[in-house]
């Protein structure tokens, strides 16, 4: 079992169009869920990279391992953090069952590896999803932010 392929680094939740991992397309429905509810937030993280695999075969040096875990890592769009809680964010323009299984495994691996201190909850923000991925995810009670 890998951990975190770096230390998370959150920064402020400001709209700034830098968003590491973040499908460009993604980016507009980001900056319109930031604008409604960033100020919610005391910050924001987009570079984390969380599991991936060893390298096969030979020991490989350390470098090259790293790199090899952060190409296979599962890749957050976003994490939030505010004292009580964690949102872990999957942006889509229009969320599909690939959006759900995204933000529930990377906050299950994140609970997993121990990477908060607060309650971690997977979350979607999107222009619109998909009907029976929408009542999926109120049945899971995992919060869907249209924007």
């Amino acid at each position: 079992m890998r951990g975190l392929v770096k230390p998370i680094t959150f920064g402020p939740v400001v709209i700034d169009g830098n968003y590491p991992h973040m499908a460009k397309r993604d980016a507009p429905v980001w900056e319109r869920w930031v604008k409604l509810h960033g100020e919610h937030w005391q910050g924001v993280a987009y570079d984390v990279a969380i599991g991936g695999l060893e390298a096969a075969g030979e020991v490989p040096d350390p470098a090259a391992d790293r790199m090899w875990q952060y190409m296979t890592a599962l890749k957050i769009d976003a994490m939030l953090i505010r004292e009580d809680q964690a949102l872990v964010v999957e942006v889509r323009p229009y969320a599909t069952v690939s959006a759900l299984g995204a933000c529930l495994s990377y906050a299950m691996v994140l609970e997993r590896i121990g990477a908060a201190a607060v309650p971690l909850v997977p979350a979607i923000v999107c222009e619109g999803i998909q009907t029976d991925v929408d009542w999926c995810c109120a049945q899971m009670r995992i919060p869907v932010f249209k924007v």
